[in-house]
């Protein structure tokens, strides 16, 4: 698998990734200039009549040089270029990686546009000045923790599958997750130092929090988290997002937490001083497609669910 450090905005654009979440799915398309030098990409994965996004995958956007970042007219030359096989497509949806923040010529190019958020910590020099930022709560949490639990680094995927079906069964809702694509995804990412497993665990035995991040050298992503209810109260999940972020500040420059638009969820990442940071899907549907789409949304809302 081809690990590419120029060109991608982050690690779910690069072709090792692609490999593991999307498999002889996913396609690029390039511009270069008059030397020969890649100035735009994006990577796609393509369906049968369809662009969508791949599982695990936060964000899939383009890729810019610096020396055409000032040239709006170029960037959208460049944008409307990328976009005539992806245009092709019945249906499209891209999540841009919040880098993207010029996205008018996707309205001229017919897309709907929905913003998402996330919440990144932009500056992971000062480990000390962070922790010192952290809300009283945060805080008083990882205090509590560090006395009842210890914390394990070496990968137990069954105790993480484990805590992610208690996670979802305190929700009365069946993991979704996909089983053999988060094995996949742990085990290369462990042999390729792309990953890192956290694990706060009690004398006993019990795991209260654990959690899976990815990361390259720009960012590290909270890619999975799972807590148990039972010792909800431990603050283990504080003190395994905290371990969390000082293992990114040894690797990368920027901490992503990976959403998310629950308002509960929000507010727990808020506690670290992170900062709430748009990124927009791109969309365009066919009207049964939009139909559904809509029809889902109304359902949710009727019944409660969590978007």
């Amino acid at each position: 698998m081809e690990n590419r450090t120029d060109y991608c905005n982050c690690l779910f654009e690069q072709p090792w990734w692609l490999d593991l979440v999307a498999p002889k799915q996913w396609n690029e398309e390039i511009i270069k200039n008059n030397k020969d030098e890649v100035i735009a990409r994006i990577a796609y994965v393509k369906g049968e009549k369809s662009i969508f996004m791949p599982k695990m995958t936060q964000c899939m956007g383009i890729w810019e040089s610096s020396q055409i970042k000032s040239n709006y007219g170029e960037r959208k030359r460049n944008y409307y270029k990328l976009f005539e096989e992806i245009n092709k497509n019945k249906s499209v949806e891209i999540c841009l990686n919040p880098s993207n923040e010029y996205v008018l010529p996707f309205r001229w190019m017919g897309y709907r546009m929905e913003p998402k958020f996330t919440y990144r910590i932009n500056n992971l020099s000062d480990c000390n000045e962070l922790y010192s930022r952290f809300n009283k709560r945060a805080k008083r949490n990882i205090r509590c923790a560090q006395k009842e639990v210890k914390i394990y680094t070496e990968t137990d995927l069954e105790r993480l599958w484990k805590t992610l079906d208690k996670t979802f069964q305190a929700q009365n809702r069946k993991n979704p997750m996909p089983k053999e694509l988060i094995y996949k995804i742990v085990k290369y990412c462990d042999e390729n130092d792309h990953g890192k497993y956290i694990e706060a665990r009690d004398g006993a035995g019990n795991t209260h929090s654990c959690a899976y991040f990815v990361y390259d050298e720009k960012v590290c992503y909270y890619l999975i988290g799972a807590s148990d209810s039972d010792f909800r109260n431990s603050g283990a999940q504080s003190l395994v997002l905290w371990e969390g972020i000082q293992f990114a500040a040894q690797k990368s420059c920027i901490f992503d937490f990976e959403g998310s638009m629950i308002e509960g969820i929000e507010n727990f990442f808020r506690q670290f001083n992170s900062v709430c940071t748009p990124y927009y899907v791109i969309r365009k549907n066919g009207l049964i497609k939009d139909i559904e789409l809509e029809a889902k949304m109304r359902i949710k809302k009727i019944i409660g669910y969590k978007i």
